[in-house]
């Protein structure tokens, strides 16, 4: 056993003597240190085989060359900065000033074409309610006829106004006209005395449109749709500042992003250095060097990726952050800050949004506001089940000279007053009563959604108050493996200083530094954006809220150098 094994000892080193002068020639002839010459290019000083007589030289056809094969260029482009944000016309805010959530928030309200528009449903239901408006309008009423040549020479006039009042159904109208010349004995009745004769009357409902009708009924609807209007802007301004304040976060955290891929670049640029001296000094082969060259290749992409992904957040930011004319405004470098650390949710900020989400949420005034309506509506189908019992008064008087105590077609002085009252009613009353039962089921409705609106605000607090809690939990877990990244990765540059490492387990040990480090950052940024959503489902989310932001104390993130 013991000659077996030394006899495979000695197989073992002589197969590796055959193999590794060949492998190590190849790899300095085409990786080789750079700047060196090619092993298949002979030195000009280099001693060549002795000289051959011409006579003995057999005659041989000249061997075709063989092609020197080329070194390929290990050099790493350098990062170059981009070109997008330098085009010509775009609003780039250079400020050294933190953007904060606030200024974002602010802008929201202020400049949001989106917003804007939705708030223009004020000037919308206003019309709408000035249209209403429009039954009670004073009519006024004018006409006139001359009836020249003819067998009947005369002429004619007429003023009237009508009145519909907003209170009792009630409406009220009055006039005056002239008439003079000649008439037909079946058209008496229209000649006055010289200073015409003056109308007025009064309509009054004693049942049907007393207490509502049409025109009332569509001017308190209107009036409705006013109020209508500002839960349908409040819900647009939540989803709106809720969905600026995640883009908000996402920018913050692609520039921490962009800073932790520079801190991966530096380290393997740090790393070359230190390579290129020991290749230098015949200490390691220069393949190693060029293992860490393509890393740096890699990371660089990364960056550039990074670069690319703060360009894209800056300028979905840009939508929400906007210059005092409302353009859209690129925000700088500059104005980026660390994604603030997490605080520690409790039960009282969970009971606080519920009671403020309960008391404010626009969904709850909507339906309400819808229900009145329904409401006013079901009124007007009962006043339609009514009989219709109307009184009218009506009285008017010829004046002026030329009047004639006369009775009869050729009095002039007539002096009328004339009570009248008239009832109307459909016998089944259908049509009505049909209106009745689709309203009150309308109603019924109405109330269902109300339950569950209440259900479904409790739902989307409880939610986003799990998503925030669980948030804080996994920041916890993900920044304590960013330390522990940390530390195994300064110890393994360490080991590897001493000799007792490679390259190939720094990079796995920096590589798991990095995702460690965006892992953390992406934690940051799930748990204020789940502070956002929360603040949006309590109506609190605004420019003058700061929420859990007056609680932040922002730590020192410890990274890797």
């Amino acid at each position: 056993n013991g000659a077996c094994h030394r006899f495979l000892l000695a197989f073992c080193a002589a197969a590796w003597c055959i193999v590794a002068e060949p492998l190590a020639w190849a790899q300095d002839s085409i990786l080789g240190p750079i700047g060196a010459t090619t092993p298949f290019v002979a030195a000009p000083d280099a001693p060549g085989p002795p000289a051959t007589p011409d006579a003995q030289r057999p005659e041989m056809l000249p061997a075709p060359r063989a092609a020197v094969p080329q070194r390929p260029d290990t050099t790493v482009p350098p990062l170059v900065p981009s070109a997008s944000l330098s085009i010509p016309g775009l609003a780039v805010d250079p400020r050294p000033e933190p953007l904060t959530l606030a200024e974002v928030l602010l802008s929201v309200l202020v400049h949001y074409p989106l917003l804007q528009a939705v708030e223009r449903e004020r000037g919308v239901a206003s019309g709408r309610l000035t249209s209403a408006m429009g039954a009670f309008d004073t009519n006024v009423n004018m006409a006139g006829n001359a009836l020249s040549p003819g067998t009947y020479e005369n002429y004619r006039s007429d003023l009237g106004m009508s009145q519909q009042f907003m209170f009792g159904g009630m409406s009220a109208f009055g006039g005056f006209r002239t008439g003079s010349g000649d008439f037909p004995a079946y058209n008496l009745a229209q000649k006055t005395a010289d200073a015409g004769e003056f109308r007025a009357g009064l309509n009054m409902p004693f049942a049907r449109n007393r207490e509502i009708d049409r025109a009332r009924a569509t001017r308190a609807q209107a009036q409705l749709d006013v109020a209508l209007a500002e839960p349908a802007i409040e819900r647009s301004r939540l989803d709106y500042m809720r969905s600026a304040a995640r883009t908000y976060w996402a920018w913050m955290g692609s520039g921490e992003r962009y800073s932790a891929g520079e801190r991966l670049v530096d380290l393997a640029l740090e790393r070359d250095k230190q390579i290129e001296l020991k290749v230098e000094g015949g200490v390691i082969a220069n393949i190693d060097r060029i293992d860490n060259q393509q890393n740096i290749a890699l990371r660089n992409g990364i960056v550039i990726q990074a670069d690319r992904a703060v360009q894209q957040a800056a300028i979905d930011l840009s939508l929400y952050h906007r210059d005092p004319s409302g353009r859209p405004l690129l925000a700088g470098r500059r104005r980026m800050q660390p994604v603030p650390t997490p605080v520690k949710p409790t039960i009282e900020l969970y009971q606080q949004s519920l009671a403020r989400a309960m008391g404010s949420r626009p969904e709850f005034q909507r339906l309400a506001l819808q229900k009145e309506k329904l409401v006013v509506e079901r009124r007007l189908a009962a006043n339609q089940t009514l009989p219709g019992i109307d009184g009218q008064l009506l009285g008017n008087q010829d004046a002026g000279y030329g009047k004639s105590p006369l009775s009869g077609i050729n009095g002039l002085d007539r002096q009328v007053l004339q009570a009248s009252l008239v009832f109307q009613m459909p016998a089944q009353r259908r049509d009505a009563r049909g209106k009745l039962q689709t309203l009150d089921s309308q109603l019924m409705q109405i109330d269902r959604q109300i339950s569950y609106a209440h259900d479904q605000v409790t739902v989307e607090v409880q939610d986003a108050f799990s998503m925030l809690e669980r948030a804080y939990e996994f920041h916890k877990q993900a920044y304590k493996r960013e330390e522990l990244a940390a530390l195994v990765a300064r110890a393994e540059r360490e080991q590897l200083r001493l000799g007792r490492s490679d390259i190939l387990r720094v990079t796995l040990r920096e590589q798991a530094k990095f995702e460690a480090d965006i892992l953390e950052i992406a934690a940051r940024q799930e748990f204020w954006r789940a502070e956002s959503d929360l603040r949006a489902a309590d109506t609190s989310l605004g420019p003058e809220s700061p929420g859990l932001l007056r609680e932040v104390v922002n730590p020192v993130i410890p990274q890797a150098k």
